[in-house]
């Protein structure tokens, strides 16, 4: 379900079209984050918080013989079920912390080590058999090593062979992590064993993982990254949720250890939330003063990052300064700035942005010259005189 739910994400994020790579990459961690959630961890959250405590309220509705058999009934006591002797399994919640803990992590480590190689090593087989019958045939096709220098022959088939390995996706290490945090986040308390079995877990999942990237996989590409990206607000999500499904399976299952029969008469509405309540903002006020605590304390990476920032800031400020100073100052021009200089600025400026009727009345520098031109024109369209005789 999870391999079919992650391919149905994948093709959802990718109609969604987004503009760069970390968008889509934070999308698609989103949805495989919400999808992981429902298929690893409802099934314990339906057993802790409904089948154990509710099972003997829940289970008289989920009476599918009296249902059925209703419309062909004649009396009541036709429609009365066998009895089946259900009873609540109150250390079903353990067993299936235990199984989540050991039995999928053996499982998860065997799908992601033991069957590739052995997928692998049986393609290879296979491709062997189907060249020699192909041999035997007359119609084999001629192998590309045969034009190889017999000085890289060698290396030219470790990389035809690691051509055809599988590419590492490091999302499928980072999601796998997230879900064990999330297991021993929320369940923990149910079985106090937990860390420590991941804690084997992990030492082998370690070496495994080497040995898969280095013989499994395609050499990875090294690509930087500053954080983990969106599975951070993951594991915020599940730091928050522990510390309520924390409160809430103390409070249910304190008892007698092994937590109700499914009779919740003993549950008390008011003693759950305030038990969740005082959990929650204990975790709140811990977060608070340990992100207070982090920011004051001055690392010599975060000094070393501080001084290189510092570094590249003088430089753009040098080398500004430097183009700066090429520019002559105001006092350095030949032409000395007056407001007739200003104003034939202005004038000439104006003759080529200007109208027509504009440049003819803006080409005289002052209202004298106006006058005068407008005399000449005055003068030059006016008619003569005719000549007297005598």
């Amino acid at each position: 379900m999870t391999g079919i739910l992650s391919n149905f994400a994948e093709q959802l994020t990718q109609y969604e079209n987004y503009e760069t790579d970390a968008a889509y990459q934070g999308a698609m961690t989103q949805k495989i984050f919400v999808l992981n959630f429902i298929t690893s961890y409802l099934p314990i959250f339906l057993t802790a918080f409904i089948y154990v405590p509710f099972g003997s309220l829940i289970v008289p509705f989920l009476d599918i013989f009296s249902v059925t058999v209703r419309p062909f009934a004649e009396t009541e006591k036709q429609m009365r079920a066998p009895k089946s002797g259900f009873h609540i399994n109150p250390d079903r919640l353990r067993k299936q912390v235990i199984y989540f803990a050991v039995t999928a992590q053996i499982v998860n480590l065997a799908t992601e080590v033991v069957v590739p190689y052995l997928k692998r090593q049986g393609f290879i087989k296979y491709k062997q058999m189907q060249s020699e019958r192909a041999a035997k045939k007359g119609g084999a096709a001629p192998s590309p090593s045969e034009n190889d220098h017999p000085d890289e022959a060698a290396f030219l088939a470790r990389v035809r062979a690691e051509s055809e390995l599988d590419v590492y996706d490091v999302t499928n290490d980072l999601r796998e992590m997230i879900l064990q945090f999330g297991y021993l986040a929320l369940f923990s308390v149910v079985w106090p064993l937990t860390p420590v079995s991941f804690l084997v877990n992990n030492w082998v999942e370690l070496r495994a993982d080497a040995i898969k990237i280095c013989v499994e996989m395609q050499r990875p590409t090294p690509q930087r990254r500053d954080t983990i990206g969106p599975w951070l607000d993951s594991l915020s999500f599940l730091s928050w949720l522990g510390s309520i499904t924390m409160a809430a399976l103390v409070y249910l299952f304190s008892n007698d250890g092994i937590g109700p029969d499914g009779t919740p008469y003993a549950i008390k509405a008011g003693g759950l939330l305030l038990c969740i309540f005082l959990s929650e903002h204990t975790y709140l006020a811990i977060r608070y003063a340990v992100q207070v605590g982090i920011s004051k304390i001055d690392t010599p990476g975060r000094q070393k990052e501080r001084r290189e920032r510092y570094m590249v800031r003088k430089e753009f400020f040098d080398r500004s300064l430097n183009e700066t100073a090429k520019i002559p100052s105001i006092g350095d021009a030949h032409e000395k700035l007056t407001r007739s200089t200003l104003e034939e600025e202005a004038r000439a400026s104006s003759l080529h942005t200007s109208t027509p009727e504009d440049r003819f009345w803006l080409r005289q520098r002052n209202w004298r010259e106006t006058a005068t031109i407008g005399g000449q024109y005055i003068q030059s369209a006016a008619p003569e005189e005719p000549k007297k005789t005598k």
